[in-house]
């Protein structure tokens, strides 16, 4: 029985996390109220609150939750070019930029930022370095197993100025998602010694 107690509390979890990223993406993260998800949700503003505990905690799930899906795609796209490390990486940054720029909540981060209000763009920014570490070790752990010839300090100062650098064009990306993928995986290939 607990297996169904656990299977209907994700399910809760996921169709609050779904209302919640429709609203803010609608209204932004600074207009989001609890009450509103609740409302939305079909559940107690009582039942928002203990599942998540604050708006802030409700944030922080909202995103880490597009996180893991992206890195999930960021995962696909290195496989799909396992022999080319310049190809995997350039696949990668361009899949994570053009996610970025098509996905709702990224938009409504991003736009709410130009408006004055920072939301939920602090967990790209000062508050950012829980994703930067998870995304880092992630890519330092893949290139570790498919290009296993990289010198392991290179290795990781590459993955981690790969994902701080994307992040940077998410946020205030002033070339073409293709222009910034070429020039991120060419930071990729030259800090990890694979240029030339």
């Amino acid at each position: 029985m607990a297996w169904i107690r656990e299977t209907v509390r994700s399910l809760l979890r996921e169709r609050l996390l779904d209302t919640a990223g429709e609203l803010v993406a609608a209204e932004g993260f600074d207009r989001l109220r609890m009450t509103q998800v609740a409302a939305v949700a079909g559940v107690s503003r009582q039942t928002v609150y203990n599942e998540f505990g604050s708006k802030d905690a409700l944030g922080e799930a909202l995103f880490g939750r597009e996180v893991e899906r992206c890195l999930l795609g960021i995962q696909q796209h290195l496989d799909e070019h396992r022999a080319d490390p310049r190809a995997a990486a350039e696949s990668a940054a361009l899949f994570t930029l053009r996610l970025a720029g098509r996905n709702p909540l990224a938009r409504a981060m991003l736009t709410a930022a130009r408006d004055g209000e920072d939301g939920l763009l602090a967990h790209l920014t000062t508050r950012a370095e829980p994703v930067f570490e998870t995304a880092s070790a992630m890519l330092d752990a893949y290139a570790a197993e498919v290009w296993p010839a990289i010198d392991p300090a290179s290795r990781a100062l590459a993955a981690d100025t790969v994902v701080r650098l994307t992040a940077s064009h998410v946020v205030q990306g002033a070339a073409t998602p293709e222009d910034s993928a070429r020039r991120i995986a060419e930071v990729f290939v030259r800090v990890a010694g694979l240029a030339g």
